[in-house]
C-alpha cells in the first residue's frame, strides 16, 4: 500500500506519523491551499504536492488515498477517488447520511476499490476478543461510555469564531466528532439498536457541544456521553448479570481492559495483546485486507459504518423530533 494524503488538518500529521512507523510509503498531499500544505510535505519529505484534487488523484505513485478532511467533505472526496481507480481510507464519520454510505459501497464493489473507515476500535486484537469475553459476564444490562475532551476550537466558538468543528452545517459537533467513536464500540459488539434519542447541550448556531446519547437494544441499555465544551475522564463500562468489563481510555484504544466476576468477587485483566500504538496497526491491518484482497472483511466493516451513520443520523432527527 502506498498512500496519497488528502487534507492537511490536525489529525494528517498524526496519520503520515504513524504510517511511516508501520514503514507504509506516503508519496502525495492534496491540499486546497498550498501554503498550509507545503510545510507538512517538507517535514515528511512528501515526493509530490498537489491543490488540484483531479491532478492528484492521477498520481500513479499511490494507490490508496486516506482522507482527513471536514466531515460533510468526506461523501465526494470518496466518490471522486475510487471514480479514479484508488483505494480508499477515510476518518470518521463514514458519511453524513446512510444514502451516501450504502452509495459509496456499492461505489466501491462495482470499480473493485477498497473502502475503509478509520476507527481505532475496529482494527483492534483486544477489541475482537472482547466478544469472548462477553460470555463470561452474563447477560448484558448497561454500557456506559465517555469520551469527552475540551475542544481546542472552543475558545474562538465562545468568541464567534465559527470553525467547521463547531459547523452544524459542515457535519460538525460532539455527536460527530467524539460520540461517534462510543457507537461504533457499541454497535460493533451488538449491531443496531431498536431505538436512539439524542439528549444534546445545543448552542446558539445549532451545533451540539456536548451531549448524551441512549440506544435501546431488546435487553440492555446504551448510554453514550460526549464532550467538546468540557472534559471527564474517558472509559467504557459493559455491566452483565455476572460481572463487568471496564476499559479506562476513550472508546478507540482498547488496551488495560479488565473484568470483574460478580461470583468470585475478582478481577483479571483481558487483553491478548499490547496495543502501543493503536493507529499504526490499524493502517497495517488495512494494508494486510487490500493486499489479501478480503473484499468480505472489508463488506462486514462497512456495514458497521453504515449503521454506525444510520444511528448518527437517527439521533439528529431525534433532537428535531423533541
Amino acid at each position: 500500500m502506498k498512500v496519497g494524503i488528502v487534507g492537511n488538518g490536525m489529525i494528517v500529521p498524526i496519520a503520515i506519523e504513524a504510517m511511516q512507523r508501520g514503514g507504509i510509503a506516503v508519496t502525495a498531499l492534496w491540499c486546497r491551499n498550498e501554503l498550509k500544505g507545503k510545510p507538512i510535505v517538507e517535514k515528511y519529505q512528501i515526493r509530490s504536492q498537489y491543490n488540484d484534487y483531479q491532478m492528484f488523484l492521477s498520481d500513479n505513485s499511490f494507490d490508496t488515498v486516506y482522507i482527513g478532511l471536514t466531515n460533510a467533505l468526506h461523501y465526494q472526496y470518496i466518490k471522486d477517488a475510487i471514480l479514479a481507480g484508488k483505494h480508499v481510507i477515510v476518518e470518521k464519520p463514514f458519511t453524513v447520511t446512510v444514502a451516501e454510505a450504502k452509495e459509496l459501497q456499492e461505489l466501491a464493489e462495482k470499480h473493485e476499490c477498497m473502502l475503509f473507515e478509520a476507527i481505532l476500535s475496529r482494527y483492534s486484537k483486544n477489541y475482537e476478543h472482547l466478544k469472548e469475553e462477553l460470555a463470561k459476564i452474563g447477560n448484558v444490562k448497561l454500557i456506559q461510555a465517555n469520551f469527552s475532551k475540551y475542544s481546542s476550537r472552543y475558545d474562538e466558538f465562545r468568541k464567534g469564531i465559527i470553525t467547521p468543528t463547531f459547523d452544524k452545517a459542515q457535519a460538525g459537533g460532539a455527536l460527530m466528532d467524539l460520540n461517534v467513536y462510543n457507537i461504533h464500540f457499541v454497535i460493533g459488539l451488538f449491531g443496531m439498536p431498536k431505538k436512539v434519542q439524542y439528549y444534546p447541550n445545543l448552542a446558539e448556531n445549532g451545533v451540539d457541544t456536548s451531549g448524551i446519547l441512549i440506544m435501546e437494544y431488546p435487553d440492555f441499555q446504551a448510554v453514550c456521553t460526549a464532550a467538546k465544551d468540557s472534559t471527564s475522564d474517558p472509559f467504557v463500562i459493559i455491566q452483565g448479570e455476572e460481572g463487568t468489563i471496564m476499559y479506562p481510555e476513550r472508546p478507540g484504544y482498547v488496551r488495560h481492559g479488565k473484568r470483574h466476576d460478580r461470583l468470585t468477587n475478582t478481577t483479571e485483566e483481558i487483553d491478548v495483546v499490547v496495543e502501543e500504538d493503536p493507529m499504526k496497526n490499524e493502517f497495517l491491518y488495512i494494508q494486510e485486507i487490500i493486499d489479501t484482497k478480503n473484499t468480505e472483511q472489508m463488506n462486514a466493516w462497512l456495514e458497521k459504518s453504515t449503521m454506525t451513520v444510520a444511528v448518527l443520523e437517527q439521533a439528529l432527527q431525534s433532537i428535531l423530533q423533541g
